[in-house]
């Protein structure tokens, strides 16, 4: 995901909730339902009873209790009546109140006529054939493998705050938020109470093709309590985000990978147990029970499915994510599922529900608040179309939201869902708005954007980015600067940037300013005129902390610094020509300053040998194209900034840039292409890679800060985007080659030690490495008999690339899972040649950098 600050007020605000949207698995449309939650236990020992039957009087809804004898479920029909029941017990029923959260536990008495309990064992040999023939029909019962089809769905979704009660018995709370105690529920998943905060309906029509390759949402109506018609977070409402196919070998949630309990490798992580034959709906179905096997480190789940015996399909199925699993954040979480058979005889989606707990803490028993998100979506009835009328779908935007859909008034709303809604949840909208405007929920929300955004908000301005206002280095010394922006309050079209910059040491000002014009948000264009004068890093990484702040002040290795003047105009357009193809095409001009930390000089004439004149500067005028290449890449669109999130599939980067000389001092003509990959591998259960490979090429004669650069790292913060032990300037080739690997295991190795397993911290192995080339007329290097032909001498230190450049690293992350810590080494290259021909051992041979990683 492309790290940038530049968010409007509004998207801001709408960001923060996307912090929990983003994960794309919020809300709960249980809100009516009849919830059960509770144990079954042997009356005589109080030992759980596992595999039970639990189930609602007269109704097939139901599921059997885990090794602990605990269950929870509920549903929307009415139930008065709970029953459990188990070979060698006497049946047990207790009442229950319909409509509402109820807390029901079973003590079992054993039958004195019957035969002993039963005893439930694995059995994996019987489940191998039942996993087989699953996966041998699976092309038959996957809705995402068959033909082409169009259907319609209704998602609900729903955050909540949990644990609020201390909170609003505190005066200054309850005097302002008072009125929400009367909407207060009880989650079935975690037994606590929770509170509404946002809650959002989504009508839309689903479009899919498994040849040609098709999957387009489009929708038709949305509604997000407390918040206008053109909001963010419309496109993540509906299906297309966070699917939980469990036909799939693997679910990819929350950005990890959990094995599903369907796949035919499903019994190398889980412990089958065939515990009850079903006649549902005049069809034999297996209920089927799974837990994890032990010595298992990575995230899995535990649940019960239940399985037609004729066509092997999935009916439904119940999973919590395992407790004890190296997941942040999420204390909780559950999947159900159900399908069933449509109209063409073939099994689809019927219903598909998760709820999510999101806590600091990971322990049950805390009162601190937290998070319930919960999504449910009903799909109706499936139908056929031709596949080759979907073809012009192919290429298209995945989620489209309508013209008009989100201004549909109650009467429609109350037509389309698949259910009514009680008053209670009625009340929920109210609720929501009448929180908006009590003047300390104001407040709080501008000191929440400030935090989340470094921008200080007004209705129509915004003041920032606060972690700049003080930094210093040996150019500047202290430097102050101070920014302002506008906000999409002033204009939804247009946004102004701008800021000014003062060294205490140099005594010069600096500054810069910007001017957007958002032609279109969807499909994206726009056109940004810009332009600074600032002192600048040349070849640095494209890390979130590489930026001039406090925190890399600090964190700034002795001598690295090496920043020069430059003067920059530029003219950009940003076209989104196909959702698989964003284009910017940019007209600039950059001027490069000389100074002592990076000097300028050229051979005075070639005869005279090593006598040397002084540049004061020197500019390339540049038409430049990208264009980005992905496919079913997720974005997320705010007002004025468009943000990559992810993608299964490789995203390939074109850049291309030509200049040509102009009428000023030391202007160079030349081109210069550069090709880049960016692929996100995912080996579950091992974890993820992240590879990055670009190769590039410039034709011409250039100076040295138009050359290739390689990305140097002058401070102990981790940049993925550098070479932790290169220096600025150590490298320079005009043909070149990089490759960036990173693999995290997510724990893998770690959660198998004792003790260290519950530290959850997760292991990093990292790879870099570089190879290029240099012309002989564009080799500065100070020594070399070519250089005089260069139009630019090299500083000192600064050589070619004659060698690759490779450095590996080892790391722990997810400490206090916040922190990352890395060692690195340099492999190659560890002695370098100085000016005078000498050589001398490299200062980096290994380093340590530390950063920030935010991840589940």
């Amino acid at each position: 995901m492309r790290q940038n600050n530049l968010y409007s007020a509004r998207s801001a605000r709408s960001i923060l909730i996307v912090m929990f949207l983003a994960f794309f698995c919020f809300c709960n449309a249980a809100a009516q339902e009849t919830k059960v939650k509770g144990r079954v236990t042997d009356a005589s020992t109080g030992e759980p009873v596992p595999f039970a039957g639990v189930y609602f009087k007269g109704t097939t809804t139901g599921m059997s209790t885990d090794l602990d004898g605990n269950f929870s479920f509920g549903t929307r029909d009415t139930a008065t009546v709970l029953c459990a029941y188990m070979l060698g017990y006497e049946p047990g029923e207790v009442k229950i109140k319909s409509g509402g959260f109820n807390e029901a536990n079973f003590r079992l008495t054993p039958s004195p006529s019957s035969l002993n309990a039963a005893v439930v064992k694995p059995d994996n040999r019987y489940m191998i054939w039942i996993l087989s023939q699953i996966e041998r029909n699976r092309d038959r019962n996957d809705p995402e493998r068959r033909g082409a089809y169009k259907c319609e769905t209704y998602t609900k979704m729903e955050l909540d705050i949990a644990n609020p009660e201390k909170t609003l018995d505190r005066k200054i709370i309850r005097n302002n938020f008072g009125f929400m105690a009367d909407y207060l529920d009880t989650s079935v998943v975690s037994g606590q109470p929770f509170l509404p905060v946002l809650i959002s309906e989504t009508k839309a029509k689903k479009f899919h093709s498994a040849s040609p390759e098709v999957s387009r949402e489009i929708i038709t109506a949305t509604r997000i309590s407390g918040m206008d018609s053109e909001n963010a977070l419309s496109q993540f409402t509906g299906t297309m985000h966070l699917k939980t196919n469990f036909y799939d070998n693997f679910i990819y949630a929350f950005d990890i990978q959990i094995p599903s309990p369907l796949s035919v490798n499903g019994r190398s992580f889980y412990n089958y147990y065939l515990v009850d034959s079903l006649d549902i709906e005049g069809r034999k179905t297996w209920k089927i029970r799974f837990h994890p096997k032990k010595g298992i480190s990575s995230p899995v789940f535990d649940g019960e499915m239940s399985i037609d015996s004729t066509d092997f399909a999935m009916r439904e199925i119940h999973v919590k994510l395992m407790k004890g699993s190296n997941v942040n954040w999420i204390r909780s979480a559950a999947i159900d599922r159900e399908d069933r058979i449509a109209g063409d005889s073939l099994w689809f989606y019927k219903s598909d529900k998760l709820t999510v707990d999101f806590s600091l803490t990971m322990r049950d028993s805390s009162k601190m608040v937290s998070f319930l998100g919960s999504r449910a979506t009903y799909y109706g009835s499936p139908i056929p179309v031709d596949a080759d009328s979907l073809a012009s779908e192919r290429g298209r935007m995945p989620v489209v939201v309508e013209k008009g859909a989100a201004e549909k008034d109650d009467e429609w709303w109350d037509n389309a869902r698949p259910y009514s809604l009680s008053e209670r949840e009625r009340g929920i909208y109210s609720m929501v708005d009448s929180v908006k405007t009590v003047p300390l929920f104001n407040s709080l929300q501008h000191i929440i954007t400030t935090v989340g955004t470094g921008y200080l908000h007004t209705k129509y301005i915004e003041f920032g980015p606060y972690g700049k206002l003080y930094s210093f280095n040996k150019i500047e010394g202290s430097r102050f600067q101070a920014g302002i922006r506008t906000t999409s309050d002033f204009s939804r079209k247009f946004r102004f940037t701008g800021y000014g910059a003062f060294g205490m040491k140099d005594q010069e000002f600096k500054g810069g300013a910007s001017a957007e014009w958002m032609l279109s948000r969807l499909p994206t264009r726009k056109l940004t005129l810009s332009g600074k004068r600032d002192i600048l890093q040349l070849g640095k990484g494209s890390g979130s902390f590489t930026e001039t702040s406090i925190i890399t002040s600090i964190l700034t290795k002795k001598g690295s610094e090496k920043r020069s003047p430059v003067n920059e105009y530029s003219l950009r357009f940003d076209w989104e020509i196909l959702p698989w193809l964003n284009t910017s095409t940019t007209i600039e001009s950059r001027r490069i300053y000389s100074n002592s930390f990076v000097p300028m000089f050229r051979t005075a004439d070639k005869e005279r040998g090593p006598d040397t004149l002084a540049v004061n500067s020197v500019c390339a005028n540049s038409l430049r194209f990208c264009a980005r290449f992905s496919k079913d890449e997720t974005v997320n669109r705010g007002t004025f900034e468009k943000y990559y999130m992810f993608s299964d599939y490789p995203v390939v980067t074109l850049d291309l840039s030509g200049s040509l000389k102009g009428i000023g001092r030391n202007e160079y003509s030349y081109f210069r292409s550069e090709v880049k990959l960016n692929y996100n591998l995912r080996l579950p259960p091992a974890g993820t890679s992240r590879i990055q490979f670009t190769a590039g090429k410039i034709i011409g004669k250039v100076p040295y800060p138009f050359l290739k650069l390689y990305e140097g790292n002058g401070t102990y913060i981790l940049d993925r985007n550098s070479f932790s032990t290169m220096e600025y300037y150590e490298f320079a080739s005009d043909t070149w080659t990089t490759l960036f690997w990173e693999h995290n295991f997510g724990g893998f190795f770690l959660n198998r030690i004792p003790f260290v397993k519950a530290l959850h911290w997760r292991e990093v192995l990292t790879v870099k490495a570089a190879y290029g080339t240099l012309s002989k007329r564009n080799n500065g290097v100070l020594g070399e008999p070519e250089s005089s032909g260069a139009p630019l001498l090299f500083p000192a230190g600064m050589n070619s690339l004659n060698k690759p450049f490779i450095e590996m690293g080892a790391g722990i992350t997810n400490i206090f899972n916040l922190l990352r810590v890395d060692a690195f080494w340099r492999l190659t290259h560890r002695n370098i040649k100085a000016p005078d021909g000498t050589i001398r051992k490299s200062p980096n041979r290994c380093i340590v950098n530390i950063g920030v990683e935010l991840s589940f």
